[in-house]
C-alpha cells in the first residue's frame, strides 16, 4: 500500500521522533554496550517484514478506516471537552490494513435511554505501515471496521522480536464501539 499523497493529518509532530527514530538507542543498553539480537538480524527483520507485508496485504485482507482526531480544529469548552454541539472534528480517513480480534456484541437495557449495545475490538497494525502513511495510533481516533465506529482506548507499542525493544514490531490499538451520536464524522437524519 502506498503513502497517501493527500494532507490527512498534521504531518510534523514532536511526539513521532520518540517512536519512529531508527537509531533509538535509549532502550537496550546496559551500561556502555548496546545489545543488539542475536538471532533476528536485519536480513531476517526484512525477510519477516516482506512476508507479513505479503500476508496482511494478499491473504488476510483486512482493510479499516481510521479516522485521525483533528485537535486544532475542534472547539472545546472551558473544560478542555469537545462542544457538544459541534462534537470532535476528524481528518480525513486512511486505509489501513490489520488484524481484527473482536468480541460478540453485548446488550444492556439502560434504565434511561433504552438498550445499548457494547463490544470490544482489537486492532493489530504492521507498524512498519504505520511509518509509511506518517500515522501514529493516539486515544481518541477512530476506526471504522464492519460498518462499525470503534474509538481507541489504549495503544500497546510492546511486540518485541526476541524480546528486544528496538525491534518493534507491531502496534496492539484496544477500541470500545462508540456511539454514531458521538461522532462528527457522518451526518446524520435531524
Amino acid at each position: 500500500m502506498a503513502a497517501p499523497t493527500t494532507r490527512q493529518y498534521p504531518k510534523q509532530n514532536p511526539a513521532f521522533p520518540q517512536y519512529w527514530t531508527d537509531g533509538r538507542k535509549d532502550v537496550g543498553v546496559y551500561n556502555d554496550k548496546y545489545l543488539p539480537g542475536r538471532f533476528f538480524s536485519r536480513r531476517d527483520m526484512n525477510l519477516l517484514g516482506s512476508v507479513n507485508a505479503e500476508l496482511f496485504s494478499d491473504i488476510i485482507e483486512v482493510v479499516v478506516q481510521v479516522f485521525k482526531i483533528a485537535l486544532s480544529e475542534t472547539n472545546v469548552n472551558i473544560y478542555g471537552e469537545s462542544v457538544s454541539s459541534q462534537g470532535k472534528m476528524f481528518y480525513p480517513a486512511i486505509d489501513l490494513t490489520c488484524l481484527a480480534e473482536r468480541e460478540d456484541i453485548t446488550g444492556e437495557n439502560g434504565s434511561k435511554f433504552g438498550p445499548d449495545r457494547n463490544q470490544n475490538v482489537v486492532f493489530r497494525f504492521r507498524e512498519r505501515d504505520c511509518i509509511i502513511t506518517n500515522f501514529f495510533p493516539e486515544l481518541g481516533d477512530i476506526v471504522l471496521y464492519n460498518e462499525r465506529f470503534y474509538e481507541m482506548d489504549n495503544v500497546v507499542q510492546e511486540q518485541f522480536l526476541g524480546g528486544h525493544p528496538d525491534k518493534s514490531w507491531s502496534l496492539i490499538v484496544n477500541t470500545h464501539y462508540t456511539r454514531l451520536s458521538k461522532l462528527n464524522i457522518v451526518q446524520r437524519q435531524t
